[in-house]
């Protein structure tokens, strides 16, 4: 129809240009038809691609109502109570936790404020701003009793921001969990544990309460002893007031373990480290347990190595209590042989090593396991053999602990045992091994049946350079030294310039020296420094003795290898330079043997009986009457605290009198508390008369520095 009504003006147009008209209507219309076509290709990959976006949506959404469906399990399966607040602090989200605990309705909850009620008293501390969760860490974390269903519950809430894409806080999720049982059980450990601290105060003032009721009349039967032993009493006298004595010391031992015992088990050991001598601290120790030995038939001695330090940093006086303890008990189980002390130490690691070997009734396996356990002893049948509480190794072990060392035991059932203490001690002194070798070229003869004591012999004199024969292999080897016991050797054996000494035992009688030549004796167990100087001296015979001389008659005192007096010592009269001592004590019978102790040593004692009869005096008396004050700690109408603060607070009188407490308490406490009240030292009960020498003298030489 279209070309009908253009023929008749194509008719009127030119051939040419007709074609050419027809040409370009034909190149127009296939373009059309290219671009239509490209255009549903495009339209056709949009689509697709829209249909792949929209399976990709699709599979988000199921992944989030997944998720979704997940978390609301979750929430609605936890024990926790879980709720979102917006910033108004209105609900927007609570589990069914939460609806349970407050007894709400989910619609009830949303969109309302959380305000639980608390219970009386209690201080609030939710949030009620929201400030702090803009901060890191974005969290808050407090405990919370509230009102519930239940009545009132402990929860720990912690608040978590929620913040948008930007950043800002929008909305705070709290988690409450509820830890009502958990609170409980610590107040009950609380409640447990305050008991247990109020027990244990009870029980340390039953332990110094029992320390000064038991010690107090321990100090006087003791004490009265001590002179008794120095008056004229007939041998059998002597005899009972020895077996009183010994007695009296084996019941303060117990004592003294139970006290022990307690006070470690309490935590309450305190320890003081000084410069002290191991050599004198072990001979200290045999010759205290030298007496019990001679009179069982054994023997005791001691060799320290000679690379031993001279001086070591510890505590002495708790060495000391292990190793009696330790030589106590191997004396105590054996009846046969001896007890032989040796000290050794490993100067590298710094660390002594104390062995106390006996010959003893041995253990077996299963006893060393358990010989360290309290109120254990070997066996059940040495408990009516063998006296003791079977805490002494128990405390022993656990005192050395406490220095950081160990006590161990190696044994043999019916050889013998040997206790090995180690303690890792600084060294103040070392020794000096190359400086006594007085003895080197000469050759020794040793005539000693005890092998303990020979093996001690013999070990002092090869340290000093000598040669040593036993008297099983001397088969005549020349010699120009002889060492032996009292009775094994004959006159007719001494000849030419043979140098001889004897071993004696306390009680032993001496020989007389025209029968039987010889130029010194040792006292056994032997000391190291006596068998050095009487083996080297070169004056006679009166001038070489051991630590002891021997009496008029030839006697030495069984206990301490010193003559036996049969007067009582007189009491020195007191010098230019005797203190002025007031002694406060309210019991009598301590208050004599004060008196007399002071006296003793040269001093003049002034009695009272109280505290405050000690502040009254003092206040009535002129500045410098008294020179030292002993003060018993226990006394009526007045302390020795109080008196000794009351004393403190006189004009004039601050820190300038020394004022020394008489305490038969032993807790650490107790020494806090005289140093608090302003005592200046103190001495435990029963007081040694030496030691009460021994502090007075130490305070006369402070107050002749200070004049100076």
């Amino acid at each position: 129809m279209f070309f009908t009504r253009l023929l008749p003006e194509w008719t009127l147009l030119e051939p040419v240009s007709v074609l050419f008209y027809l040409l370009t209507l034909a190149v127009g219309g296939g373009l059309a038809v290219l671009f239509f076509q490209r255009r549903s290709r495009q339209q056709a990959s949009e689509i697709q691609n829209l249909h792949v976006e929209l399976e990709h949506l699709r599979d988000a959404n199921w992944e989030l109502k997944e998720s979704e469906e997940r978390y609301r399990d979750l929430v609605a399966n936890q024990g926790d109570i879980i709720l979102r607040k917006d910033l108004e602090g209105r609900l927007t989200f609570v589990n069914q936790v939460f609806c349970d605990t407050f007894a709400l309705r989910r619609d009830e909850a949303l969109g309302a404020p959380f305000t639980p009620t608390l219970p009386d008293g209690e201080t609030p501390r939710m949030l009620g701003t929201f400030t702090g969760l803009s901060l890191p860490p974005y969290r808050v974390r407090y405990d919370q009793r509230i009102m519930t269903i239940r009545g009132p519950r402990w929860f720990v809430w912690e608040d978590f921001a929620i913040r948008d894409d930007d950043g800002r806080l929008c909305e705070v999720q709290t988690v409450g969990r509820d830890i009502s049982d958990r609170k409980e059980t610590e107040e009950h450990l609380a409640q447990a544990l305050e008991q247990a601290e109020s027990a244990n105060r009870a029980k340390s003032q039953f332990l110094a309460t029992m320390s000064h009721e038991i010690r107090t009349p321990m100090n006087g039967v003791l004490g009265m002893i001590r002179f008794l032993l120095e008056t004229e009493l007939s041998p059998a006298q002597r005899s009972h007031a020895r077996a009183v004595q010994r007695s009296a010391e084996a019941l303060l031992t117990i004592i003294n373990d139970i006290l022990d015992f307690s006070k470690i088990e309490s935590g309450k050991v305190d320890l003081c480290e000084e410069p002290f001598r191991i050599t004198p601290l072990v001979e200290q120790v045999c010759e205290l347990m030298a007496p019990h030995s001679f009179d069982k038939g054994i023997d005791i001695a001691s060799y320290v190595a000679p690379y031993v330090p001279i001086k070591l940093m510890g505590d002495d006086a708790r060495i000391r209590q292990i190793l009696i303890n330790l030589v106590g008990n191997a004396v105590k189980f054996t009846d046969e042989g001896g007890v032989f002390v040796t000290v050794d130490m490993d100067v590298k690691d710094q660390r002594l090593q104390i062995c106390v070997e006996d010959t003893g009734i041995g253990l077996t396996e299963e006893e060393c396991a358990a010989i360290f356990t309290e109120f254990a002893q070997a066996e059940q049948g040495h408990a009516r053999r063998y006296e003791g509480t079977g805490l002494g190794l128990t405390i022993t072990r656990r005192l050395a602990r406490a220095m950081r060392g160990d006590v161990t035991v190696t044994s043999q059932k019916g050889v013998g045992s040997c206790f090995t203490l180690s303690l890792p001690l600084q060294v103040v002194e070392p020794a000096e091994v190359q400086q006594h070798r007085h003895l080197k070229g000469r050759t020794a003869r040793l005539k000693i049946t005890s092998p303990v004591t020979a093996r001690a012999v013999r070990a002092l004199l090869e340290d000093h350079g000598a040669t040593v024969l036993l008297e099983e292999d001397a088969n005549g080897t020349p010699h120009d030294l002889i060492v032996a016991e009292t009775g094994c050797i004959a006159r007719h054996e001494v000849t030419g310039d043979l140098d001889l000494f004897l071993l004696t035992a306390p009680g032993e009688t001496l020989p007389d020296q025209q029968a039987l030549p010889y130029q010194g004796y040792l006292v056994r167990p032997v000391r190291a420094a006596s068998l050095a100087a009487r083996l080297t001296q070169t004056g006679s015979a009166e001038d070489s003795h051991s630590r002891d001389g021997p009496s008029k008659d030839g006697l030495l005192n069984e206990d301490t290898g010193a003559d036996i007096s049969e007067t009582t010592p007189p009491a020195l009269q007191p010098g230019p330079d005797a203190l002025n001592v007031l002694v406060a004590e309210d019991n009598e019978l301590n208050a004599t043997l004060t008196r007399m102790m002071v006296e003793r040593a040269g001093h003049i004692p002034h009695m009272v009986e109280s505290g405050l009869e000690a502040l009254e005096t003092m206040k009535d008396s002129e500045p410098g009457t008294y020179d030292l004050i002993f003060m018993d700690l226990h006394m009526p109408l007045m302390d020795g605290y109080e008196a000794t603060r009351e004393i403190r607070a006189l004009e004039g009188l601050r820190g300038d009198l020394p004022i020394i407490a008489l305490t038969a308490n032993v807790m650490a406490e107790d020494k806090k508390s005289c140093q608090a009240a302003g005592m200046d030292d103190y001495l435990s009960k029963p007081v040694d008369p030496a030691d009460l020498a021994a502090m007075l003298e130490k305070w006369r030489g402070r107050r002749s520095e200070a004049a100076a």
